[in-house]
Parts: structure tokens; C-alpha cells; sequence
């Protein structure tokens, strides 16, 4: 038998293969190509996780946003216009009696549904019977405090009358909107003037269901036990991450179902805890100008196309109460209120008195918001906390309809906060 040479692998006429050398080349760039890939899935998802990180912030103070815009556009609404009432049965009125509770009927419970202290309610027909009587009259719900503090219930509303009116008369509504929709209280009075503060408070018919509801935004600070808040920059919420929260109860009593000022929000009817909004929000509270803060103590100057310098000078509010007592607003890096809003006042003379006496009102006609706020989680990227900035510019329709109505000759008719003088509930100011 004859043998066959033996020949190296490789070769053409040979067994064919890849030597030890060739095979730790070829898995070591693999090795490489695959090292090159991981590292790029890797930065990919860390981006991913930075922007969804990024996104949750955003998507997050949009959202608390939205609400914002909604309910602060929705202070001062006082439904205009409310029919299907009549005069009800029972005691009839009596022309110049001191103070009348005006029995009404309507389809719908509780009957004074939609009327508020402080209502225009038009009462009577034109002119009836031959010969005509026109006994038509517009009232304002309590308007004369004077004759006593009768308060209203679920089917009368006090009200001094002039006229006779039989049950079955009509009665419907006049309203006009509240200016104080947000409340601003207790401080200078100005055009164009800026206010910052660390709270937000209005009212109105904002869920327009023909019920007045009280509501708050204000950036605070977890208490020490769950569920309680602590008021930025008092006490120990001196420094930041804040929270912002919201709160909204009914203006009602529980018990009858009519409109009256809650004594205590949280016994209120549709009493509610407050909710966090917005957390991680950073900034810091300045240090009060002494021990007495000046008069006019600007701590912004915000460029403003609308005024004549095109600045606006934001200056700190006053505490409630205290003329000396200057809130000390959270500010943002760059010295930004956290929250300021611009108000006008504006009003006419009462000449229905004597002598004559003035009548004004301060309108709230722009809030702003301008929050910094911290990721939850460091980013992946940098390793480190970022910070994304979240701005919203609000203009409260009805407050600045009520304007207009005043510059038009109708600030008397524009109604004040509705307090019930038969209580000492007050709406809760600071």
C-alpha cells in the first residue's frame, strides 16, 4: 500500500483550519466589537433613563400647571345669570321692613342655590294688573348689615326689599365677578405693582356648579409627622427642597346644604387634605433688610414689556395683620420670586353717601410662577442632581372682566368678599 506525504494544514492539497494565534485574534476583536456595543447600549439607556428623569419633572410641573391655570382662571366667577326662581309661599314680604328674609321656591334643592351674600337678585314683574303696578326691584343679598344679621337658609335669603312681592313672583340673579377672586389683602396699593409671597389664596364658582369653593396654593415644607406641611421660610422650613400644595373646600354648611363660610377649612363640606403638587423645588429664603423691613422692600426687578420703564419692581408681601411683618418670599438662583402676581387698583366714589366716600378695590390681574426644581434621582449621565426650571404666566379672566367692568362705571356694583354676617366666619386669610 502506498503512503501519502504529509502535508501542513493550510495548504491546498491539505486538511484546512485556523491556527491557536488565529483564533485569539479573531475573539479578541469580537471581544472589542462587543465591548464597543455594551458601551454604546450602555450610554444609550443612561441618556434614555436622563431624559424619562428629565421628562417625569416636566411632565410633573405641566401638570400642576394645567390645574393652576384652570382654577386661578375660574376665581372671582360668580354665575352671571340664574333663573327658575320665584317668590315662595309662606310670610309675604313687607314694603319698608328693617330686614326680610325672602322666602324663594325653585325646581332644584337647596333653593338659594347659586345665591351668595353680597348677589343682586332682580325681584318682581314689570308691570302687572290694570291699572299696572311695576313693583321690579333689584336687591343685593344683606346689603344693609344695619337692620340686623339674619342669616340665610336653604329657602330665604336676606334682603331689605321696597316693594310688595306676591309667591310666584320671578327672582332670578345679576351677578358680577368677584375682583377680590384672589385674595390680596393688607398691602400698598398701587398700579402695576408686584407682589411676591409664598402662597396663593382665591375663590369662586370654580367648578361653575353654582357653589362657591376657597382654595390655596402654597409652598411649604414636609412637617415632622405624615400629611402635615410647615409654611416656607417660617419656622423650621427655612431652606429648600419645598413642596408645592393645593387645597380647595366648599364655601357651605355641611349640614343645610347653603352657601356659608366654613368656620374651619377642614371641617368644611368637601373638606379635603392638602395635596402635594410639585416636590423637590429649590430656593432660598433672603434675609429680611434689618429688623424692621422698609417700606416698598423690592426684592426682584422683573423686565416687563407692559409698564412704561418696561420693569417691574416685585416687592415682598406684608403679613396679614402687620404692617412691619414682610413675607420672606422663596427666590430662585437668579433672585426670582418662586411666586409674584400684579395687581391694580382701581375703583370710583360712592355717592350714595354723605359726604361722598371712596370706593376702591385691588384687582389681581397676573400671576406667575417660576419653580426650580430637583430630580428625584441623580442622572445617570453626570452622576449628580439636576435642576430643570418650570415657568407659567397666568392671567385670571374674570378678575380682569371685573376690571373692565369698573372702568366702565360699575364699581359699585362689583360684589365684595362674600362674607355671612350672621357668623364670625371668615374666609381664612393669613
Amino acid at each position: 500500500m502506498r503512503i501519502r506525504p504529509f502535508r501542513r494544514l493550510g495548504t491546498k492539497s491539505g486538511q484546512e483550519g485556523f491556527s491557536m494565534l488565529e483564533l485569539l485574534v479573531s475573539v479578541a476583536i469580537i471581544t472589542l466589537l462587543m465591548a464597543i456595543v455594551f458601551q454604546f447600549l450602555s450610554i444609550n439607556q443612561q441618556r434614555y433613563r436622563s431624559q424619562q428623569l428629565l421628562a417625569e419633572v416636566s411632565q410633573g410641573g405641566r401638570s400642576a400647571f394645567e390645574v393652576m391655570t384652570q382654577e386661578l382662571n375660574q376665581a372671582g366667577y360668580n354665575p352671571p345669570f340664574s333663573a327658575n326662581k320665584t317668590v315662595g309661599g309662606g310670610s309675604n314680604t313687607n314694603p319698608g321692613a328693617p330686614l326680610v328674609s325672602l322666602p324663594i321656591s325653585a325646581g332644584s334643592s337647596p333653593a338659594t342655590k347659586g345665591v351668595f351674600y353680597g348677589s343682586r337678585l332682580v325681584i318682581g314683574n314689570n308691570c302687572t294688573g290694570s291699572p299696572a303696578v311695576c313693583n321690579q326691584e333689584e336687591v343685593v343679598v344683606n346689603a344693609d348689615t344695619s337692620y340686623g344679621t339674619t342669616a340665610m337658609t336653604a329657602t330665604a335669603a336676606p334682603m331689605v326689599i321696597a316693594n310688595s312681592h306676591a309667591p310666584g313672583e320671578p327672582v332670578f340673579t345679576r351677578n358680577y365677578p368677584y375682583p377680590n377672586g384672589i385674595i390680596y389683602d393688607n398691602r400698598t396699593a398701587g398700579n402695576g405693582l408686584g407682589v411676591a409671597d409664598n402662597k396663593l389664596q382665591f375663590f369662586g364658582d370654580i367648578m361653575d356648579s353654582g357653589d362657591l369653593y376657597y382654595g390655596e396654593y402654597r409652598l411649604q415644607c414636609q412637617g415632622s409627622t405624615a400629611g402635615s406641611y410647615v409654611d416656607a421660610c417660617t419656622g423650621t422650613c427655612t431652606a429648600g427642597p419645598f413642596i408645592l400644595t393645593r387645597f380647595v373646600t366648599k364655601l357651605a354648611d355641611a349640614t343645610n346644604g347653603f352657601f356659608r363660610i366654613p368656620a374651619s377649612k377642614a371641617a368644611a363640606l368637601d373638606g379635603a387634605t392638602v395635596s402635594p403638587l410639585v416636590s423637590n423645588i429649590q430656593g432660598t429664603c433672603p434675609a429680611l433688610p434689618g429688623t424692621t423691613a422698609p417700606a416698598g422692600w423690592t426684592v426682584f426687578t422683573a423686565p416687563d414689556e407692559t409698564s412704561a420703564t418696561g420693569t417691574t419692581a416685585v416687592n415682598a408681601a406684608v403679613s396679614y395683620g402687620a404692617s412691619t411683618a414682610y413675607v420672606q418670599p422663596v427666590l430662585n438662583a437668579d433672585g426670582t420670586p418662586a411666586i409674584w402676581f400684579k395687581m391694580n387698583t382701581y375703583g370710583a366714589m360712592d355717592n350714595t353717601t354723605t359726604p361722598p366716600t371712596p370706593f376702591f378695590q385691588s384687582f389681581v390681574l397676573d400671576v406667575r410662577v417660576t419653580l426650580t426644581v430637583q430630580q428625584s434621582q441623580k442622572d445617570p449621565e453626570s452622576g449628580t442632581f439636576r435642576n430643570q426650571r418650570l415657568q407659567t404666566h397666568i392671567v385670571p379672566k374674570n378678575i380682569n372682566n371685573a376690571l373692565r367692568v369698573a372702568q366702565n362705571g360699575g364699581s359699585l356694583y362689583l360684589p365684595p368678599i362674600p362674607l355671612d354676617p350672621s357668623t364670625s366666619n371668615k374666609l381664612p386669610l393669613p
